[in-house]
């Protein structure tokens, strides 16, 4: 066996053999430097790989763009409307903590009254998020009447940032409707009506 090794795949060579017998190229003879035939092969062959790993690249750029400008918007759109599943649920949410705590007398003071986010909040009634005001995009607030506060109370759901965080505005009371408008926020006045007074005027229960 020789030391010697064939310079295109490192096979050790017998002596005297003029084509490597594993990879079947043309030995230089004397050792000297590759056929000229063999050079221009492997460098075709790299430049080859250099202008296909080139072309990939360049046309990788606007394909990337392409899918960027159809996925993004769809994320935030489907961001949205989660946003707004989420602030009707809170709504549902505070419909029946408004029950519970008027009906067990929450406060302890033995009037059975509606009581605010943070009455609500202190007792267990909702999540220390939601009694923040804040949640998912959507600010809430919820208060009873100052003049019927046993009977009568009112709470919304604003997006933080309309168009972003969500596109509609919601409301309820102790109707238990959950209501929405595409047109602005909902205020409260002492009637706590839905729609009534500061009721955008396209209000409408959710689902309509």
């Amino acid at each position: 066996m020789s030391d010697k090794a064939c310079p295109f795949c490192a096979e050790p060579l017998q002596a005297g053999v003029t084509v490597c017998p594993s990879c079947k190229e043309a030995l230089p003879k004397g050792g000297g430097p590759l056929p000229a035939a063999n050079t221009a092969k492997k460098m075709s062959t790299g430049v080859l790989v250099a202008v296909i790993v080139g072309a990939l690249c360049v046309l990788t750029v606007p394909v990337g763009a392409i899918v960027a400008a159809i996925a993004i918007p769809n994320l935030i759109q489907a961001r949205k409307h989660g946003n707004e599943a989420s602030a009707i649920g809170q709504l549902k949410t505070l419909n029946s903590a408004q029950t519970l705590f008027r009906e067990g007398d929450k406060e302890n003071d033995g009037t059975l009254d509606y009581g605010s986010l943070s009455d609500m909040g202190q007792t267990g009634l909702v999540d220390s998020v939601l009694a923040t005001g804040r949640k998912q995009g959507y600010i809430f607030t919820c208060q009873q009447s100052p003049l019927t506060p046993e009977f009568l109370w009112f709470a919304t759901a604003s997006p933080a940032a309309p168009g972003s965080t969500g596109d509609r505005w919601f409301a309820t009371n102790h109707s238990g409707v959950v209501y929405c408008s595409d047109l602005g926020p909902f205020s409260c006045d002492a009637s706590c009506q839905i729609p009534g007074n500061g009721s955008p005027s396209d209000a409408r229960p959710v689902g309509r």
